[in-house]
């Protein structure tokens, strides 16, 4: 009777251990199910935020472009139709001549000529589209804000930004970040509406900061470390257009500071190494262009920086 107590009582034991396991493993794998989308959600405003303000600046940051092309006849179609025209009003001469040239004849010629030509002239110019690609340096840019696109974009991402709320909700972020955000959200799309271009950069770019305080709880100390180095360019990238270039030095110290862990990170894969070593070169050089007050030379450098950040995963 003994020995049956004990036996059951170990399989109590057992079944209450195994259960507690799994569930704690259940909730782990939740946590980090969350925590992958999560990510993936801050990488989407990331790249959303960025291209939103170059956008407003009138700027890419695209090697290359396609560029559409609305294109007529081309000249050598009319070169091609005019030879045509002349080697087909030659051979009606000459058929004219060997049979005479009646009048009657003549008149019909003419009367089809007339009305061929007539023909032609009601027919509708066909029109093609070209495309091409064309080079989209810093210097050939128009710098026209596209506010069409940032309107629609803007727009865009308050629908999406609802559903993101809600999963960092999930997590432990400071929720007062959380309605902040909306608070901004609010601001940039009022000044995007009203297309005020310096206080449109202000707002995407403090709209941006808020993705390194998310991204805090993630457990990711290289890919946070470049959202804040990102978030103090864009803050200096937004008061260039401004001339403030005091306070842009400093954004520019700050994200040298906040890049400085991702360069001392001793368990660096080997082949983002190049890449890591290549952004802190960019980034000495941009300090260096902001002595000069050129906003040229800055923006070039801040394409190049900002495209090499994003290739360190």
């Amino acid at each position: 009777m003994c020995k049956k107590i004990v036996k059951d009582t170990c399989i109590l034991i057992i079944t209450f251990v195994l259960l507690f396991s799994l569930s704690g493993c259940g909730s782990n794998n939740d946590n980090e199910t969350k925590k992958d989308k999560i990510e993936s959600q801050m990488a989407y405003l990331d790249t959303k935020l960025v291209a939103m303000l170059n956008e407003a600046n009138g700027i890419s940051i695209e090697n290359y472009i396609v560029k559409a092309e609305k294109i007529s006849e081309s000249e050598e179609s009319k070169k091609e139709k005019t030879t045509s025209q002349g080697a087909s009003t030659s051979q009606g001469e000459e058929s004219q001549s060997e049979s005479g040239g009646s009048g009657e004849t003549q008149g019909s010629s003419s009367g089809s000529s007339e009305s061929s030509s007539s023909s032609n002239s009601e027919q509708p110019t066909q029109n093609d589209v070209q495309y091409k690609m064309v080079e989209n340096e810093i210097l050939l840019q128009d710098r026209t804000p596209d506010w069409e696109s940032l309107k629609a974009d803007i727009e865009k991402l308050y629908a999406t930004w609802t559903t993101i709320q809600l999963d960092l909700y999930k997590i432990d972020v400071n929720s007062q970040d959380i309605l902040n955000f909306n608070t901004d959200l609010d601001t940039a799309i009022q000044t995007i509406k009203k297309e005020d271009k310096i206080q449109s950069l202000n707002a995407l770019a403090k709209l941006y900061s808020y993705i390194p305080k998310y991204t805090t709880s993630l457990n990711n100390g290289t890919k946070n470390s470049i959202y804040k180095t990102k978030s103090n360019l864009l803050n200096a990238y937004a008061l260039v257009e401004q001339d403030d270039f005091t306070k842009v030095k400093q954004e520019i110290t700050n994200a040298e500071q906040a890049f400085l862990p991702v360069i001392n990170n001793m368990n660096t894969n080997t082949k983002i190494q190049f890449n890591i070593n290549k952004a802190y070169i960019l980034l000495k050089e941009i300090q260096k262009s902001i002595d000069m007050q050129d906003k040229d030379i800055f923006y070039i450098k801040y394409k190049n920086l900002i495209q090499e950040l994003d290739t360190i995963k």
